[in-house]
């Protein structure tokens, strides 16, 4: 986890860092990135970048959760209502629009393509705590999301082909929620 000391820098010296990782982690998958050339890039010594993450993987992680803060900033995505399947297409066309514009695009992508698999865990808790139509919702955007990044030429075929999945998952989850509402 990032150090309060990091946290406690100026301003400037936190973006210089920053600036580094981002650099770093948008040209090289984790697996290949290297303190050194960060260190030599935001000119502090090894053992500070030490002082302010644990590892590679900690400054990594750091980095990727603040640039995700950054792009959902104007993106509704927190609701306790399950949204329609039109509302899902907005907010991945609004993540998709906002990471291709935005500083983060390379680092999002490699992380798609060749980080996220060091982050999964063997059971991931939503599994337990979602119902199957929503994490088959989630499921699914995230591959979207994945596959309009890769191809971002095929998007609206994409987004098409989300909307009337998700179109048949609601309306699933409906006769499920009417089914177990009758018992």
């Amino acid at each position: 986890m990032v150090s309060t000391t990091f946290i406690n820098l100026n301003d400037h010296k936190k973006e210089l860092i920053t600036d580094a990782l981002l650099n770093e982690f948008s040209n090289h998958s984790l697996s290949e990135a290297q303190v050194s050339r960060i260190v030599q890039e935001s000119g502090i010594a090894r053992g500070a970048f030490y002082k302010y993450f644990d590892d590679l993987k900690d400054a990594y992680s750091y980095l990727y959760h603040y640039a995700l803060k950054d792009i959902h900033q104007d993106i509704a995505t927190e609701s306790t209502e399950k949204l329609r399947p039109s509302e899902y297409i907005e907010q991945v066309r609004d993540f998709v629009e906002k990471s291709t514009n935005s500083r983060y695009f390379a680092l999002v992508k490699m992380h798609l393509l060749h980080n996220e698999s060091l982050f999964m865990t063997p059971f991931n808790n939503h599994l337990i705590t979602e119902d199957e139509f929503h994490w088959a919702t989630q499921v699914m955007i995230h591959d979207a999301i994945k596959q309009i990044l890769i191809a971002p030429d095929n998007q609206k075929i994409i987004l098409e082909k989300l909307a009337n999945v998700l179109q048949a998952i609601a309306k699933e989850d409906k006769k499920h929620v009417s089914i177990t509402e009758g018992n």
